[in-house]
């Protein structure tokens, strides 16, 4: 009995134990398939959890990079440029929270995007709401001394800040010219960035010694009296481009490119037998009123008239009035006036006075050196170079054999000071070896090869357009 009674707690102890384990295997094979239903069902089987996108910024979209998958903002309130990356996961959505991909994303778009600082993965990225958009504006007049943007009906403010592109390449302000076609973004009353969709080419006049002092009209885009040397700078588009002088009345056909010059060969047209020769005139001060025979002439440009004797006549305010006669016995007359101040006498102690002269302001084109300076499609000469001041909105071209011709817009004021300019050096074409031109003034294109032409350049000639390489 006593032995049995020993027994007990044994086989009491090896009972409990048993069922100690295997009540404790059941436990952990359900808290097992838990876990794994519950992270199944949370997504976290194969993917880690998504970053915060604890950050927000709105700026201006710079450019994309669709290799890498990244893109750059400009973020307007920090006033820095920032890269980030997207994902297939990042949101992409336009203002109206409609869906798009990042390749229709543009250049100068404002957007608004979240992002997690410090992996730069963005997640969502959406065209503002906020923002406006102006399209299609033209003849805008920016000022950037004012800090304004004229549009016609509203004027906006611009600055440091404010982004311009060309092309998808971000671009100085002043290359903007008035007769550019833009698109203004931005918050308010503040310009975020400016796109210019319709730009500007050029175009010069090859052997048009017979059309010198006569007119050259490209469309409705430019009227002009043809000079010897001059750069007409157009809005790029198709033109008929109508020339007269004389008996001579003849109409070409071309198309400017953005950023590439055409040269009109008029070498086709035919010389007459001389009645009347070209009268370049050189006047000071350049603000005189010009008379020829008892007609007002612009003296910026030079005239053709009959041989023989002619009549000139220049005055102006302050000035004694200046009238001498000349002949036109050639192709080329040269005539040169100098007007003389006007004395006025004031008494004082007995004594008269005479005013003294005041000089005339200028404007100097020191850099880049070495290029043909043109202001408003007439040639000033080679840089460094210095002519008179005049007041007013001015376009400056810049031009040099084997690089590309650049436009700038230049404010000039009343401000009784000598301005001196100096722009950022020319780019040399994208083959240094090969000018793209075209010659025009017919109507059909066809290829060849020939010699190499100043800048990218297009000639016009005959009666068909001709795409010319030529090699240096």
């Amino acid at each position: 009995m006593k032995e049995n009674r020993e027994n007990k707690p044994v086989l009491k102890y090896l009972a409990v134990l048993l069922s100690l384990v295997l009540t404790g295997c059941g436990t952990i094979g359900l808290a097992q398939e838990s876990t794994f239903e519950s992270a199944y069902e949370n997504g976290k089987e194969e993917e880690p959890a998504a970053p915060a996108y604890t950050s927000a910024s709105r700026g201006v979209l710079i450019s994309i990079n669709t290799e890498d998958r990244s893109f750059v903002i400009h973020r307007t309130a920090e006033g820095d440029d920032i890269v980030l990356n997207y994902t297939g996961a990042t949101v992409v959505q336009d203002q109206y929270e409609s869906p798009l991909t990042m390749e229709q994303l543009s250049a100068g778009e404002i957007l608004d995007v979240t992002y997690d600082s410090e992996s730069g993965r963005a997640g969502d990225i959406a065209i503002s709401g906020d923002a406006f958009c102006y399209e299609g504006l033209s003849r805008c007049r920016i000022d950037e001394g004012k800090g304004t943007l004229e549009t016609g009906s509203e004027t906006l403010h611009i600055s440091n800040q404010t982004r311009v592109f060309s092309e998808g390449r971000e671009i100085g302000i002043n290359e903007i010219l008035n007769l550019d076609t833009v698109t203004v973004r931005g918050i308010g009353h503040d310009v975020s960035s400016i796109v210019i969709e319709k730009g500007h080419g050029y175009l010069s006049l090859k052997d048009a010694d017979a059309l010198l002092g006569g007119w050259i009209e490209v469309g409705q885009a430019v009227i002009s009296q043809i000079t010897q040397e001059m750069l007409l700078t157009v809005p790029e588009g198709s033109y008929q481009v109508r020339l007269t002088a004389g008996d001579v009345d003849e109409t070409r056909e071309v198309t400017i490119k953005r950023n590439e010059e055409n040269v009109l060969d008029l070498g086709d047209i035919e010389l007459k037998v001389p009645v009347n020769g070209q009268v370049s005139l050189v006047i000071s001060p350049s603000t005189a009123t010009v008379r020829i025979d008892d007609v007002t002439v612009n003296a910026a440009y030079a005239v053709r008239l009959p041989f023989g004797i002619h009549q000139i006549t220049a005055s102006a305010d302050g000035y004694d009035t200046v009238s001498e006669y000349f002949e036109v016995t050639g192709e080329n007359t040269r005539v040169k006036l100098t007007l003389g101040r006007a004395a006025e006498e004031d008494t004082v102690s007995g004594n008269s006075t005479k005013e003294e002269e005041t000089p005339a302001h200028t404007v100097t084109i020191k850099a880049p050196e070495d290029v043909e300076v043109y202001q408003d499609n007439l040639y000033m000469g080679i840089s460094p170079v210095t002519y008179d001041k005049t007041v007013g909105t001015h376009t400056i071209s810049l031009r040099k054999s084997g690089y590309q011709t650049k436009s700038y817009q230049i404010e000039v004021t009343d401000d009784d000071r000598d301005l001196v300019y100096s722009f950022p050096d020319l780019e040399k074409n994208i083959n240094e070896n090969t000018d793209a031109s075209n010659t025009v003034s017919g109507n059909s294109v066809k290829n060849q090869t020939g010699s190499t032409v100043s800048g990218n350049t297009n000639t016009v000639s005959g009666n068909e357009t001709t795409a010319r390489q030529g090699t240096a």
